[in-house]
């Protein structure tokens, strides 16, 4: 069968150029760019883009999520609605000291900027703003602005 017989709500920008494995639900309304991979348990609400060249694994991904090209978004994250994720981010849920897995936690409302980096257990507050190719080390507070290697509180468009 395939994708717009299993999922025909959904546009899919070349089908014979994504994958969608077995037990995905993608809500109706949500585009989804060629030469991307999304693995089985993946759950995706509607009005969603997820971008091309991207792998979404087993995750939860809220309503109304921009998922921008060559997005890597790791086994159990949770992306609440109405989050913007640029391009190139990559979340991490495998610790280096041996501990179990911790995923990553992105609120509602907010935007990442294209090529950070997500680290586990991290979670990112509601209407958070991470500044372009950031490393997030540490939760952000809701509506908080963070940017940098590694990520720091910062007030935007000033230096702290």
């Amino acid at each position: 069968m395939d994708l717009s017989s299993r999922y025909p709500e959904v546009l899919f920008y070349n089908m014979h150029l994504t994958e969608v494995q077995e037990d995905v639900r993608i809500g109706a309304g949500t585009r989804i760019g060629s030469f991307s991979l999304l693995h089985a348990g993946a759950v995706i609400g509607t009005n969603c883009l997820i971008g091309s060249h991207c792998n979404i694994c087993s995750c939860e991904i809220g309503n109304n999520v921009s998922i921008q090209t060559a997005c890597h978004i790791t086994r159990g994250v949770t992306i609440e609605d109405d989050v913007f994720i640029g391009p190139g981010v990559v979340t991490l849920n495998d610790p280096l000291n041996g501990d179990a897995l911790r995923y990553p936690v992105i609120m509602r409302g907010a935007r990442i900027g294209g090529g950070s980096l997500i680290l586990p257990g991290v979670t990112i507050g509601e209407n958070a703003f991470v500044g372009a190719g950031s490393v997030v080390t540490r939760d952000i507070d809701s509506g908080g602005t963070s940017f940098g290697n590694p990520a720091r509180a910062r007030a935007f468009g000033g230096q702290s």
